[in-house]
């Protein structure tokens, strides 16, 4: 028998922690054959070797091995996992995983799914569906998905993939803190940090996004070990006061989240002069997030509908996209900017029903179906369609 989604995803924490190892990652068009490639099975990236092998992979060699799969609710079953060493290949897959399982493939797209090892032929899995599972896993084991996917070992993270210099200077920044800096801070922290780092190299805007957020992670996680420190090295015998600063972490990762997608979306917005109110006011006490060009143009019945835009922002959108429906009356065109790394076919053609256009960085553009993808708005479009309409204002 199927589980509801807490048990589930409280069965899916307290296995992680159990056995404290796993592999997770945001199933993509390609993991369910819905790109046209023609590649078998979920693909999985090659920092997660370990949990699947004792060995790496050794290029220009094949090798495989059959792993039995455990579902709560379902009967085990068989799996294979292949390293694709020969000609021009070199990835890892796992095969016969959705033939022999109880899910719907292509509804799938956007999930995350968690591949835990009880040992190395043995595999706890688990596929959370809503942005609430979803974000209380992330949150609980300090995980950024950015690059789509997370390998976490004993406590130790490997999930976004920056380089050694900015690193270097994420660390030396975050020492300089002992308690957390307001989100819109640490968003101005970040973005000075990249801009350091990277002062001679230029970025177009759907690649930007992404490094900012990236970089923002990777500050606040930093900054969080920082202040944690003495709690980490001492061992705390008060039950109720590690309870409170589990609660308090996981409260304060679920915050800054939240906002920092808009402050950077607010700040490269404001880089290429584009009138707007953040936060919006429409109808009542609504307040979309960012409406175009002002909100008293939104409130004056006479400025013309057409040269209005509403643009909601929400790192994920899988199931929160319908929040934005009601928020502008005036804007029957809703776009939506999002670092959704892929939606079901079903969720996209709902979408398109209620006119919400969703923009996406480039770079998860290949993670929607094929079919799908043209529908898709990059950022640096958006900003063009925005910087046409308000030209001569």
């Amino acid at each position: 028998m199927q589980q509801n989604n807490s048990e589930k995803l409280t069965n899916a924490i307290e296995a992680a922690k159990k056995f404290g190892r796993f592999y997770c990652k945001f199933i993509s068009a390609n993991d369910v054959d819905l790109t046209g490639a023609h590649q078998v099975g979920l693909y999985i990236a090659k920092q997660a070797w370990n949990i699947f092998f004792e060995e790496k992979g050794v290029k220009g060699e094949n090798k495989d091995k059959f792993i039995k799969v455990h579902i709560d609710g379902y009967h085990p079953f068989e799996s294979r996992v292949i390293y694709y060493g020969r000609r021009t290949r070199n990835e890892y897959r796992i095969t016969r995983f959705w033939s022999n399982s109880p899910f719907d493939k292509t509804e799938q797209v956007g999930n995350l799914i968690i591949f835990i090892p009880m040992d190395m032929e043995n595999y706890k899995v688990y596929i959370l569906d809503t942005e609430e599972e979803i974000e209380i896993f992330i949150d609980t084991f300090s995980l950024s998905l950015m690059d789509n996917n997370a390998v976490y070992n004993g406590g130790k993270v490997k999930d976004i993939d920056l380089s050694a210099k900015l690193e270097k200077e994420i660390e030396d920044v975050a020492a300089q803190f002992d308690d957390f800096p307001e989100t819109i801070q640490l968003a101005e922290i970040a973005r000075r940090i990249h801009q350091h780092v990277y002062k001679k190299k230029q970025f177009s805007p759907d690649n930007i996004i992404l490094e900012w957020v990236k970089t923002e992670y990777s500050v606040f996680r930093s900054i969080e070990r920082n202040v944690y420190k003495d709690y980490l090295t001492k061992p705390l015998n008060d039950l109720e006061t590690l309870i409170t600063i589990a609660n308090s972490v996981i409260n304060r990762r679920k915050s800054r989240a939240g906002k920092s997608l808009e402050h950077h979306v607010d700040f490269l917005l404001s880089s290429y002069n584009i009138p707007f109110s953040h936060p919006g006011k429409s109808e009542g006490n609504k307040k979309p997030d960012f409406l175009f060009p002002s909100n008293a143009a939104y409130a004056d019945m006479s400025f013309p509908e057409n040269n209005l835009i509403f643009l909601g922002v929400k790192t994920t959108c899988k199931d929160r996209w319908r929040q934005i429906l009601n928020e502008a009356n005036r804007i029957k065109e809703k776009h939506l900017l999002t670092l959704q790394q892929g939606i079901s076919p079903n969720q996209l053609d709902e979408m398109a029903e209620e006119k919400v256009i969703l923009v996406v960085p480039k770079p998860y553009h290949s993670l929607y179906p094929a079919e799908y993808q043209d529908r898709l708005w990059t950022v640096e479009k958006f900003i063009h369609y925005a910087e046409e309409k308000y030209s001569l204002i």
